[in-house]
C-alpha cells in the first residue's frame, strides 16, 4: 500500500462513535469466537481423518495405520493380561482360547510359553518362530512390535513373577483385537474422540473464563478512570474549578488526569488573577475619579465665588486664585504620575543608565538629610558596604524612587513626635539593599502586600490629592523592577514602616 492509499484509509464512520466499553465487549467476543472456530475446525478435521483412514476390509494387504497397530497391540496385551492377572486356570484358558481363535481366523500363528513350558501353540514352536523370523528377526528376551508390508510380528515378554512370553506372527495386518465389544475400531475412535472433546472442552472453558476475567479487569482499569476524567472535565467545563479528578496512576490515564488537574489549577489561578486585576482596575478608576473630583470641585467653587462677587476684595481674589492654582497643580501632578505609570507599565520608558558607586550616592543622601531637617526630621545614614560596590542605574529615576518613599514617610509621621528617617545601605554577594525606615504610623500588616498597588491608600478616607494620589509607591515598584530589582515593605521594631530596595551589582563592562 502506497503512502497516498494509507493517507486515504479511514476508520468507518459507523464505528467511530462506539463506546469504549462496546469496543471491549466486541474484542472479547471475537477473542472467544475466533479461537473456538479454529478449535472446532481442527477437531472436525481430526475426527474425519481418523474415520477416513480406518480400513474396514480384511484383505491383509492394506497399509498399516495407527488404529490397526493399536488393535493388534491391545489384542496381545489382553493375552498377556489373561496369563498374569491371577485368574483361575479355567477362566484364563477360556480367555486365551477366545482371543487366539479370533486372531487365528486372520491366519495368525501364535505361540505362548509360561515358566519354560509351552502353554499354547497354533503350530509347533519351531514353525511359529520360523514364520516370525521370516518377517522380522525375533529375540524372545525382548519385546518386539513390528509392522511391515510383509506382515507383523509381536513378541511380548514378562519376567516378573515368572517367565511369560507370547509370539504372534501374521501375514495380515488386520485383526479384530480378540473382543469386538471392547476393541472395535468404532469404540477406539469414540474413545479418542470423547477424550479429545473432553480436553478441548476443558481448554475452551478455561480460555473463555480467562477472556471474561481479562475483559472485566480491562474494563475496570480503563473505563473507570475514563469516567472519572470525563466527570472532571464536565465539572471544569461547567465552571467548577474546585473539582479534583481523584485518580492516581503512572500510566497514560494517570498522566491525563494530572494534566486535567494542572489545567484546572492554572485556569483557576488565571481567573483569580483576572478578577484581581479587574478589581484593581475598578478601584483605580474610582480613585482617579475621586482624586480629580476634589480639586475640580474646589476650582469650581472658588471660580463661582469670584464670578458672583463673593471675593470682593483684592486679598480675597488673590487667595481664591492661589487656591485654584494649587488645585490645578495637584491635578497636573496626578495626571503626570498617571502618565509616568502608564509608560512604565507599557515599557515605553527607556532608562538612561550609568555606572554609579555607593560613595557617589552618599552626597545626594546628605542633601536629602538637610531638606529633612527643615521638616523637623532627623536623618541618619548607615553605610554598611565594604567594597564600595557599583550600580548600573538611571540616577534620575532612582532619585524619584527615594524621594517618593521619603515623601510617603513625611505624610505618615506621628503627630506630636519628631520624625526620624534612617537610610541603611548593605552589600551582599550579588546585590545592594537600601532600607529606608521611619518612625511613622506604619500600616496594617494585612495591607502590606497591596502597598505598592496602583492608587492604593492606607487611609481610605483621605480626600485631598495633595495628601497623596496613591501612585507614588506604585511608580517606585515599576522603576525598581525596570532596573531588575525588587522592592518590599515591613513593619519595623519601632512600629513604623521600612521599605527595602534590592538592586543588582554592576557587572564589569557595564
Amino acid at each position: 500500500m502506497n503512502k497516498n492509499a494509507k493517507a486515504k484509509a479511514k476508520i468507518p464512520v459507523e464505528t467511530k462513535n462506539f463506546r469504549i466499553s462496546t469496543r471491549i465487549v466486541i474484542s472479547s467476543v471475537l477473542a472467544i469466537v475466533i479461537p473456538l472456530l479454529i478449535i472446532s475446525l481442527a477437531a472436525g478435521v481430526f475426527v474425519f481423518s481418523s474415520f477416513a483412514r480406518f480400513d474396514y476390509s480384511a484383505t491383509g494387504t492394506e497399509s498399516y495405520n495407527i488404529l490397526n497397530q493399536v488393535r493388534w497391540s491391545q489384542a496381545v496385551g489382553n493375552l498377556m493380561y489373561s496369563l498374569t492377572d491371577g485368574e483361575s486356570e479355567k477362566d484364563s484358558r477360556e480367555n486365551i482360547e477366545r482371543i487366539t481363535s479370533n486372531l487365528e481366523s486372520f491366519g495368525s500363528l501364535i505361540y505362548i510359553e509360561k515358566d519354560g513350558a509351552q502353554l499354547y501353540s497354533t503350530v509347533t514352536k519351531e514353525a511359529s518362530l520360523s514364520a516370525a523370523n521370516s518377517i522380522s528377526p525375533v529375540d524372545l528376551s525382548e519385546n518386539l512390535y513390528y509392522y511391515g508390508e510383509e506382515g507383523l510380528v509381536i513378541v511380548s515378554t514378562q519376567q516378573h513373577g515368572g517367565s511369560v512370553y507370547t509370539v504372534v506372527a501374521s501375514n495380515s495386518n488386520y485383526a479384530s483385537g480378540g473382543d469386538d465389544s471392547n476393541n472395535a475400531p468404532q469404540r477406539i475412535i469414540r474413545t479418542l474422540t470423547s477424550n479429545a472433546v473432553g480436553v478441548m472442552a476443558a481448554c475452551v472453558l478455561t480460555f473463555v473464563l480467562a477472556i471474561i476475567i481479562l475483559s472485566v479487569l480491562t474494563s475496570k482499569t480503563i473505563i473507570d478512570p475514563i469516567e472519572k476524567i470525563t466527570r472532571g472535565a464536565n465539572e471544569i467545563a461547567n465552571g467548577n474549578l474546585d473539582y479534583e479528578i481523584d485518580y492516581q496512576s503512572t500510566n497514560e490515564l494517570g498522566q491525563l488526569a494530572r494534566s486535567f488537574n494542572d489545567m484546572r489549577l492554572r485556569v483557576k489561578e488565571s481567573i483569580e488573577s483576572k478578577n484581581r486585576a479587574d478589581q484593581q482596575q475598578k478601584e483605580m478608576i474610582a480613585g482617579i475619579a475621586h482624586d480629580l473630583r476634589t480639586p475640580l470641585t474646589s476650582i469650581k467653587g472658588y471660580l463661582e465665588g469670584i464670578r458672583d462677587g463673593v471675593a470682593d476684595t483684592p486679598e480675597k481674589r488673590r487667595r481664591y486664585l492661589d487656591t485654584i492654582y494649587d488645585s490645578a497643580l495637584s491635578m497636573e501632578k496626578l495626571l503626570n504620575d498617571l502618565l509616568t505609570l502608564s509608560k512604565l507599565e507599557l515599557g515605553t520608558i527607556k532608562l538612561n543608565r550609568e555606572r554609579v558607586r555607593i560613595s557617589d550616592f552618599m552626597p545626594y543622601a546628605s542633601e536629602l538629610g538637610e531638606e529633612l531637617v527643615k521638616e523637623d526630621f532627623d536623618f541618619i545614614i548607615k553605610n554598611n558596604t565594604k567594597s564600595d560596590p557599583a550600580l548600573y542605574i538611571d540616577t534620575d529615576r532612582f532619585s524619584r524612587v527615594v524621594t517618593n518613599i521619603i515623601s510617603n514617610s513625611l505624610k505618615y509621621r506621628r503627630p506630636g513626635i519628631r520624625g526620624r528617617l534612617t537610610l541603611t545601605v548593605s552589600e551582599y554577594e550579588q546585590s545592594v539593599i537600601f532600607e529606608i525606615a521611619d518612625n511613622g504610623t506604619g500600616v496594617d500588616p494585612k495591607n502590606l502586600p497591596r502597598l505598592f498597588d496602583t492608587l492604593y491608600r492606607e487611609d481610605k478616607a483621605r480626600s485631598n490629592v495633595r495628601d497623596g494620589s496613591g501612585l507614588g509607591l506604585s511608580v517606585c515598584r515599576q522603576i525598581v523592577e525596570l532596573h531588575g530589582g525588587m522592592i518590599w515593605a515591613q513593619i519595623n521594631a519601632g512600629g513604623g514602616l521600612s521599605v527595602f530596595i534590592s538592586l543588582p551589582k554592576s557587572k564589569s563592562g557595564e
